[in-house]
């Protein structure tokens, strides 16, 4: 996870603590990722420091882009916005929290050419872009 947001909101932040001063975007299904980050950068969140939460990582990243505040999000989801300059990580301070995406197969099922060639396709795909 990494904070996000326009250049002219960048500019206003040098340390972790403004970021306090900033409206803090976050995903409505985990508001606690800002507490998983504010802890790694060693700051504490007020009462009331998220402002506005969005049900998709894709209209929170559209709410970054519009400058509503400052967005925390996988890396992976705004590679793209980071390339061109319209996103920028204000802070270098990045964090997990720990949760991900899994491939599971039976074991008692042996081997299976699909399920082996679908297994590095997704590998493939989770490698990050240059």
């Amino acid at each position: 996870m990494i904070p996000v947001c326009t250049p002219e909101i960048a500019a206003r932040i040098r340390f972790a603590e403004d970021l306090l001063s900033q409206p803090l975007l976050y995903h409505s299904s985990h508001p606690e990722n800002w507490s998983v980050w504010a802890r790694k950068a060693r700051i504490v969140l007020r009462n009331g420091s998220l402002t506005t939460g969005f049900d998709s990582v894709m209209n929170l990243v559209i709410g970054g882009l519009a400058g509503l505040g400052v967005a925390l999000v996988q890396r992976c989801m705004i590679e793209d916005e980071l390339r061109s300059g319209l996103l920028v990580a204000p802070l270098p301070i990045r964090t997990s929290t720990g949760r991900g995406y899994y491939l599971c197969r039976r074991r008692s099922l042996g081997p299976h050419m699909a399920a082996d060639r679908f297994e590095q396709w997704v590998i493939e795909q989770s490698k990050p872009r240059t």
